[in-house]
């Protein structure tokens, strides 16, 4: 591992603001194809911006001339992204019902406001290398005692309203995350925290109306219904 890739390992973390009151944690971020699997880019824009180990997402994509997500006409919707947005609109009741009109909500969301420096949400990884897949080789371990434990920290010192961690493959960590047993599908409260733990949002089989399902039992959980 070269000093980029410790540097971004120990204290990357991903976007938005540690007090924000809706958490996403997933295993690790995607990486382009046109990126050639380099992290220079993305590790001089994290520099650039992530003095709290979390960045701005719209403004980090800009620094590493990623354009297709933030763009002012027609972002593309991020698959992963997607769905998780899907729960966060299905959880604020801001959904039509109609495909095509939730993926304009949707759209705008993403551009403007999802893992926002001054946003609601904290869009954060296990690992702090991004890759194009699970079969990149990336160096997953090192750090991640440590990474878990300051995530589980900030958690109980931030107390969002709900955090919701994806990934069937990495349950021991949301266990210890969370700091207790989780089944696939749990929704539990801790303390003042929901806690929901789901497959990942592109893993096979799931479907957009699992993450609005999951939406809205986060939203009963929390009485806001």
């Amino acid at each position: 591992m070269d000093e980029v890739e410790q540097d971004m390992a120990r204290r990357s973390y991903g976007y938005g603001r540690w007090d924000a009151p809706y958490w996403f944690i997933g295993p690790e971020e995607g990486q382009a194809p046109g990126e050639n699997n380099d992290l220079k880019r993305r590790h001089e824009a994290f520099c650039q911006l992530g003095k709290d180990g979390l960045s701005d997402c719209r403004t980090f994509h800009e620094l590493i001339n990623e354009t297709r997500f933030h763009r002012e006409e027609r972002p593309a919707l991020q698959p992963a992204w997607r769905r998780l947005m899907l729960l966060l609109m299905a959880f604020s009741e801001k959904l039509t019902g109609e495909k095509l009109k939730d993926d304009e909500i949707l759209r705008a969301y993403q551009r403007d406001r999802w893992g926002s420096s001054v946003g609601e949400t904290c869009v954060i990884e296990l690992s702090g290398l991004p890759a194009r897949s699970f079969k990149e080789p990336r160096d997953r371990k090192s750090f991640r005692p440590e990474r878990v434990e300051f995530i589980s920290r900030k958690m109980c010192a931030c107390k969002p309203k709900f955090v919701v961690m994806y990934g069937i493959s990495e349950k021991k960590h949301w266990e210890k995350i969370a700091g207790r047993a989780l089944r696939k599908n749990d929704v539990r409260k801790v303390e003042s925290t929901i806690i929901a733990f789901a497959p990942h949002p592109v893993a096979f089989g799931t479907k957009d109306q699992d993450w609005r399902k999951l939406g809205q039992r986060l939203r009963l959980e929390s009485g806001r219904s």
